[in-house]
């Protein structure tokens, strides 16, 4: 008789990954080698990868190895990929990142993934956005941020909306999944939209930088 497999992810202790910036439900904080298998099962799961900019493939465990080392090496510096960690433990639920960041004009891409379903649609997604997008506005100086998000993909983009991203354009029949060809959807947010919104954790953090305002 065959027994089930199941695979236990053990969380990292704090004192191992330090935390950059932290909500009320999570905070984000850097990858870390720890997370590799963990990484490599959500990629792989096609639940999971469904909504995300990722090739319909199987993704070897040494690729996404090759990954998160060029991750953790820092040398790209067009992408900052946080862990999204769930507190207070900081299980690691997902990835959230700042793509194609052009820091001349100020703007970046926002993607991200949480790629433990049992976490799914309770909130932390979008507290994570939020904490990204405030790094990316009030950390980094970017002047606006934008995402792309397929048109199946209703929770996303009632997520968008709700942090406040901003419809502004549509890719028609842009993606072929399932057997049909899908609309890709635009939506930006600039940093005043934001700051207008939502009240800035790194401000509250970095209170001299910003006690002039």
């Amino acid at each position: 008789m065959e027994f089930p497999t199941y695979y236990i992810f053990v969380c990292v202790p704090m004192q191992k990954r330090p935390v950059i910036l932290k909500g009320t439900k999570v905070a984000l904080g850097p990858l870390i080698k720890e997370d590799l298998e963990r990484l490599w099962f959500w990629v792989n799961d096609k639940e999971v990868t469904q909504y995300l900019a990722m090739h319909p493939t199987v993704y070897p465990l040494e690729s996404e190895r090759t990954w998160l080392e060029n991750v953790l090496r820092g040398e790209d510096k067009n992408n900052i990929i946080f862990a999204i960690l769930l507190l207070p433990e900081l299980e690691h639920v997902g990835n959230v990142g700042l793509h194609f960041i052009d820091r001349f004009n100020r703007n970046a891409e926002l993607g991200i993934m949480i790629g433990a379903k049992e976490h799914w649609n309770k909130g932390y997604g979008t507290e994570a956005i939020i904490l990204a997008l405030d790094y990316a506005f009030n950390i980094m100086d970017l002047k606006v941020v934008r995402l792309r998000v397929y048109e199946f993909n209703r929770r996303g983009i009632r997520c968008y909306e709700k942090v406040g991203f901003k419809h502004v354009g549509r890719l028609r029949k842009h993606l072929y999944r399932g057997g049909k060809w899908w609309d890709v959807l635009l939506m930006d947010i600039t940093r005043e939209e934001f700051n207008s919104l939502h009240k800035s954790v790194a401000k509250i953090i970095c209170k001299d930088v910003f006690k002039e305002e």
